[in-house]
């Protein structure tokens, strides 16, 4: 066994004090770390797994398909050192294994061996020959041969969907040599089609109008791209242009640092596709990479909360600097990483703090008001989104939302004039809106005011929504308190089918069979009702105690004991 193998089991095992007994012994003590394992790397949470198979590996060492395993594990987990030794041990067996190669190359590329790089290019495939082309071009460009590259470069670009990805990092190795006017004629598309830009291109096209000594084009161009909403990164680099600050190109400093540029992109291209891990496996390579590369960083942690592991996002969104203007974005994605977890308390008070370090950035506010919202914080959201709302310089209809939820913050603080007159805002901006018009002709219905509005409303959010559940069910209910039962049958019949769990919407089912005469189906949902709400599923919005009520002396009575008018059928199809 390689010597390097046997030094990693040891720094794998917690402090290397396992204990090998008997080989029946080892046997058992292998299955069950590696079901443990196992069970772990389908459920995303990579640290047990990584800590696991390495305990199994003790067990087995000499098992290929373990060792990969292994490998996989603490590459996700952003082990990338561990991942590599095991990368090396994985070369001695015959099996090819296609990430061992890919481990080997990076670590080359980091090393800065470009010679190397190539050699194993030439055995080793990315995703495909245009992505392995980019590759080999930041390896020559590494190695000074930049006509080559640039060249390879070019080759890439004529693959089916790849022109826009590969002109990018044509135009980052031409400013990687100082030839700015060529980065930025690929930029600008003075001589072909454009490369599209993302966020970070954004950036580096920044920098490049700069280096070209053309601030005020930059902070022009920045203002276009992202508009009045640019995060604090963007709004960082536009101060520092107009106060005449020295920016430099640094988006990629030398082949390594291009090579991870390749992978987080190409992540970040596939990225709304399947296979979420293995575009986990591709941005940890490209922070190890390029270290410096934050945005990698940033879509490592979210791609680990679209796998459901928030602790490990959390550990990357707190790896990014307090100093660097991605800051702001990394605590967003923080808090909200906590709030998954459960961890709400310290998720609004790391808003809190963000609000009170950056107090004029609208997002930071208004995003700290949807927080303490949603926990039932109305007084305090109000006060955040009004601080949003202030910051607004002219009202536009995408702001429609902001005065949408603090008319609902409002509303649940028992405020509802104020509450409407963000509702009326909130459409004059943006007519059609059906949120609002079924929030607001909702209420009016619960109210017992303007029924005969409320129900044109929610009509109106009808034919904009038609298959949305709670939507329908709205209709519903307002032709119920209108008399309307069998219109009502219909619809709530409707809701249902497309939220069969939700306990406000069977608990409607519920009164509007009982209106209609059909009591004992009227019970049977009045008791889904009770046990969907029993089971979490929205029992904050409905009365259980009433509901219970209902089945045990029927909706009339409970009716004349609220002094509420006795049903009447006032319409029947």
């Amino acid at each position: 066994m390689p010597n390097v193998f046997m030094k990693f089991l040891k720094i794998c095992t917690l402090g290397g004090t396992l204990v090998i007994g008997a080989p029946g012994a080892q046997a058992q003590q292998a299955s069950g770390p590696y079901i443990a394992a196992r069970q772990a790397a389908m459920a995303h949470d990579y640290g047990f797994a990584s800590e696991y198979f390495a305990r199994a590996l003790v067990q087995t060492p000499q098992d290929p398909t373990l060792i990969a395993q292994t490998m996989s594990a603490f590459l996700a987990a952003g082990d990338v050192a561990k991942a590599q030794n095991l990368a090396r041990v994985l070369s001695t067996f015959p099996q090819s294994h296609p990430l061992a190669g890919i481990l080997q190359l990076a670590q080359s590329f980091q090393a800065q061996d470009y010679g190397g790089a190539l050699t194993q290019l030439d055995s080793t495939s990315i995703a495909g020959t245009a992505i392995d082309d980019l590759l080999r071009g930041w390896a020559l460009m590494g190695l000074g041969r930049v006509g080559e590259a640039l060249a390879l470069f070019d080759t890439a670009a004529e693959a089916e969907g790849m022109r826009s990805f590969a002109l990018y990092q044509k135009a980052l190795a031409f400013s990687l040599v100082g030839d700015f006017d060529s980065a930025e004629a690929i930029f600008s598309g003075k001589d072909q089609s454009p490369a599209a830009i993302s966020f970070r291109g954004s950036l580096a096209r920044a920098q490049i109008l700069v280096q070209l000594e053309r601030a005020e084009d930059a902070i022009a161009f920045l203002g276009d791209f992202h508009g009045e909403d640019a995060d604090q990164e963007v709004r960082a680099m536009i101060v520092q242009l107009e106060a005449g600050a020295a920016v430099e190109f640094d988006v990629v400093r030398n082949g390594s640092e291009g090579a991870g540029e390749v992978l987080f992109f190409l992540a970040l291209a596939l990225r709304r596709g399947d296979g979420q891990d293995g575009l986990l496996l591709y941005t940890r390579l490209a922070s190890h990479l390029a270290p410096r590369n934050v945005h990698a960083l940033l879509l490592s942690a979210q791609l680990l909360e679209v796998l459901g592991n928030h602790t490990l996002a959390i550990e990357a969104y707190d790896a990014i600097p307090r100093s660097h203007p991605a800051f702001v974005r990394a605590e967003i994605g923080r808090a909200e990483a906590l709030s998954e977890i459960g961890k709400t308390e310290t998720s609004i008070e790391v808003l809190a703090q963000l609000a009170e370090a950056f107090p004029d950035l609208r997002s930071v506010h208004q995003i700290l008001g949807d927080f303490l919202r949603q926990e039932g914080e109305h007084a305090r959201a109000v006060r955040s989104y009004g601080t949003a709302i202030s910051l607004i310089d002219q009202a536009k209809p995408r702001h429609w939302y902001i005065y949408y939820v603090r008319g609902m913050a409002h509303d649940q603080l028992g405020n509802w004039e104020m509450a409407m007159r963000d509702f009326d805002r909130a459409l004059d901006l943006s007519p059609n809106q059906f949120q609002v018009l079924n929030y607001v002709g909702y209420s009016l219905v619960e109210r017992g005011e303007q029924l005969q509005e409320a129900l044109s409303m929610i009509q109106a959010a009808v034919a904009a929504q038609p298959q949305a559940g709670y939507i329908i069910d709205s209709l519903g209910w307002v032709q119920y308190r209108l008399g309307y039962y069998h219109d009502a049958v219909v619809q709530i019949e409707r809701a249902v089918e497309l939220m069969a769990t939700d306990p406000i919407v069977n608990d409607h089912l519920g009164d509007v069979y009982w209106a209609v005469g059909r009591k004992t189906e009227a019970r049977f949902q009045w008791r889904r009702a009770l046990s969907f709400a029993s089971q979490g599923a929205g029992a904050e919005d409905v009365d259980p105690p009433r509901i219970q009520h209902k089945l045990d002396i029927g909706l009339d009575a409970v009716l004349a004991e609220e002094g509420a008018p006795p049903l009447k059928l006032i319409h029947d199809n």
